[in-house]
């Protein structure tokens, strides 16, 4: 049998259990946390050796839940409301090969598993490599960032109604989620004013509303969970003998 040219060295759990709600970027959301196992076939008590000196790491994902059938040229960022640039000017998930590059914070390393936070990854998503974030490399304080530097990400206030019975720890996590406006700016359905949304995060199932720049959550409760690693969703050779 052909080795397959790359496999998931371990699957993430992420505190983000579905798209909505899962930050666009890296870092936008610091109380996000993961934990990623590496499989046994890649021997972990070697190969993690020495990464626990660095703070951050680079992880290689692959787009496990991208929609796209056939490939589109051009995508729509959110923050550019309506407006479209070239998919490769773009972070878009909808890519002719679905592999993201995002960075997080390295909190610690137990073992076979490493502990993550600012991550902008869903549950399940199958990671393809890790890497050391360094510094001298890695950060380029001259370069350019395109139309990205020039269309702000709106922002709102996030404020919880009395009888929402948010857990303490959770709040961090739900403002920093919320602020960062998680609505479709293309989708007029979602922009109505009241208009209740559900979002799925760390095990709860949450209700809220946006009215204007304010963000109101009404209600918390257990999440049903779902099965985002299901092999119907990841390639059977990404999976190995995990």
């Amino acid at each position: 049998m052909t080795r397959p040219l790359f496999q998931a060295i371990g699957i993430l759990e992420s505190c983000f259990k579905e798209k909505f709600g899962t930050p666009r970027q890296p870092m936008l959301v610091p109380a996000a946390t993961a934990r990623l196992k590496i499989r046994k076939e890649f021997i972990p008590e070697q190969s993690l050796k020495g990464l626990s000196e660095f703070s951050h790491v680079w992880l290689l994902s692959y787009f496990h839940l991208s929609t796209n059938k056939n490939f589109l040229s051009t995508v729509h960022p959110p923050r550019l409301l309506g407006k479209t640039v070239g998919v490769f000017a773009s972070r878009s998930p909808h890519r002719p090969s679905p592999i993201g590059l995002s960075v997080a914070k390295l909190e610690k390393i137990e073992g076979d598993t490493l502990y993550l936070t600012g991550t902008d990854l869903v549950d399940g998503t199958p990671i393809l490599d890790v890497k050391p974030y360094i510094p001298s490399y890695d950060a380029l304080p001259r370069a350019k960032s395109g139309w990205a530097g020039r269309a702000k990400a709106p922002k709102l206030r996030v404020v919880f109604a009395p009888k929402s019975q948010v857990p303490v720890g959770l709040k961090p996590l739900i403002r920093q989620v919320l602020s960062q406006d998680l609505r479709n700016p293309r989708d007029k359905s979602q922009l109505a004013a009241g208009r209740i949304h559900e979002l799925r995060l760390s095990g709860c199932a949450l209700l809220y509303e946006v009215r204007g720049r304010l963000s109101r959550v009404l209600s918390v409760g257990p999440a049903v969970p779902k099965d985002y690693a299901k092999p119907g969703l990841i390639p059977k050779e990404l999976l190995g003998t995990i």
